[in-house]
């Protein structure tokens, strides 16, 4: 006696197959993961070679530069100035792929709300570079002295 099937298995397979293949293919290639590299501040910043080298492996997807908690409540707005513009050579390497992390204390009186990018002789950050920092993946914070009892 034979059974009747209403449809190909050959037929259905040769729909079928070219998703099964997809979606094998796009698990395997899914392999891509965050690279978090600890940031140095200073006089020698984390070179840019570094992230570079991280940027560049085929299976890394973005790149933070983790500052951790920075205490820099004694950095005038020229100071926070001239490390935006050494960070934005780092951001630039590979726009929208690399981004910041961490927290920018700064100092508790002036914040970062400073209109005087150039300052020197004064604590806080300006509101421009506050803005820039924030936008870029880092979080800033002042630092609020601890409160007497």
């Amino acid at each position: 006696m034979k059974f009747k099937v209403p449809y190909s298995i050959k037929k259905s397979l040769t729909r079928i197959l070219p998703f099964v293949a997809t979606a094998i293919m796009a698990s395997a290639c899914q392999k891509e993961h965050d690279v978090i590299i600890d940031y140095t501040w200073g006089p020698v910043p984390t070179p840019k070679e570094v992230i570079q080298k991280e940027i560049n492996k085929k299976n890394v997807n973005m790149v933070f530069l983790n500052c951790g908690e920075k205490n820099a409540t004694s950095w005038s707005p020229a100071h926070f100035h001239q490390a935006r513009d050494t960070l934005q050579t780092r951001l630039d390497i590979a726009p929208g792929r690399i981004h910041g992390m961490g927290t920018i204390y700064v100092a508790s009186g002036n914040g970062a709300h400073l209109p005087d990018t150039l300052a020197w002789g004064i604590a806080g950050m300006s509101l421009g570079d506050s803005l820039w920092y924030t936008a870029n993946g880092w979080k800033v914070q002042r630092l609020h002295p601890l409160k007497s009892k």
